[in-house]
């Protein structure tokens, strides 16, 4: 399937045959910290509030497929803990097919995220567990099917990213590849990537231009197919081979842009699951993370199964995106 055929159907429902998504990539604990202003080095801030939740880019982009109606795996390893428990109970409530996500002799892994009045955020993460994960890709190839959509983040290792994006390829699966954190240079890997996700900065550091719309024509020129840059408040930037286009972000008061991107990924992910054309799979996709910046957490953020529905039949339709190449 490509994602730019024409919209298939535009309702959330079960189809044996439709396009499942499998994410392959990290599960973890986060502690979230909110404070009047991000501490510069050698300061103290106060935490005003404290949240506890789950995440791990992996996990959050699982939950948010789940909600919207789209069948998902989630391939990841956790600890063989309390928390690594946790987190199974709760992805198995999402229903996220768990079964094959690994129990390694590590501590789950942990992110601390510190929040400020405006919303922006920085984030320490432990991964020793997403860092000692190397599934065998032919064992994910065989539990998806033809067309199925594998998404990575880029919390794995190059080689193993690398092997999967190649398997994936070979097996006749589509790929998300959305390469935050960036741990390794994965150009060299964007033939093999169908959708490829960065925002500003991590579209600058692979790109080496500052410009979006550079950094963007660059990475599609680099192999992937189609190529989308978020920009926060300034919407995204949609490149392929027939050009490139800006769709405005829709309005919202950010309160806390933790799991924004997670959550515009696995819309996009949902969204190809139903059939959606790129524009309102990217539309849909903006409206989600228009909501989950005005919330504070990161899975606690998402919105759930009826409220992603509603979304969905309630963005207008994008008559004519502006035209940037």
């Amino acid at each position: 399937m490509r994602v730019d055929d024409p919209v298939a159907h535009t309702t959330i429902g079960d189809h044996d045959l439709a396009p499942r998504v499998c994410v392959v990539g990290n599960a973890a604990l986060d502690l979230s910290l909110r404070v009047d202003h991000l501490p510069v080095a050698g300061e103290t801030s106060l935490a005003v509030e404290t949240l506890y939740d789950l995440g791990g880019k992996g996990a959050n982009q699982a939950v948010v497929v789940a909600r919207a109606g789209t069948p998902t795996q989630l391939f990841a390893a956790i600890g063989q803990d309390a928390e690594g428990d946790r987190i199974v109970a709760q992805l198995s409530a999402e229903g996220i097919d768990t079964s094959h996500m690994m129990r390694v002799p590590y501590p789950t892994d942990l992110s601390i995220i510190t929040v400020d009045a405006r919303g922006e955020n920085t984030i320490v993460t432990r991964n020793e567990a997403a860092a000692r994960y190397h599934p065998e890709p032919r064992s994910i190839v065989d539990a998806t099917r033809a067309g199925d959509w594998i998404a990575l983040q880029g919390n794995l290792s190059a080689e193993f990213t690398a092997q999967m994006l190649r398997a994936a390829r070979l097996g006749a699966r589509c790929t998300l590849l959305n390469p935050g954190p960036v741990c390794f240079d994965c150009v060299p890997l964007l033939g093999d990537v169908d959708v490829l996700v960065v925002n500003r900065v991590e579209a600058s550091t692979l790109s080496a231009h500052d410009d979006p719309a550079r950094a963007a024509e660059a990475l599609q020129h680099a192999g992937a197919r189609e190529v989308c840059v978020t920009l926060g408040a300034e919407g995204v930037l949609w490149c392929n081979e027939r050009g490139m286009q800006h769709l405005p972000a829709m309005r919202a008061t950010a309160i806390d842009t933790v799991g924004a991107g997670d959550a515009f990924c696995g819309t996009l992910l949902a969204a190809f699951g139903h059939g959606l054309a790129m524009p309102l799979a990217l539309r849909w996709a903006q409206a989600v993370a228009a909501v989950v910046v005005t919330r504070r957490g990161a899975q606690a953020s998402f919105p759930d199964h009826a409220t992603m529905r509603d979304l969905l039949l309630s963005v207008p339709p994008l008559a004519s995106p502006t035209q940037v190449r």
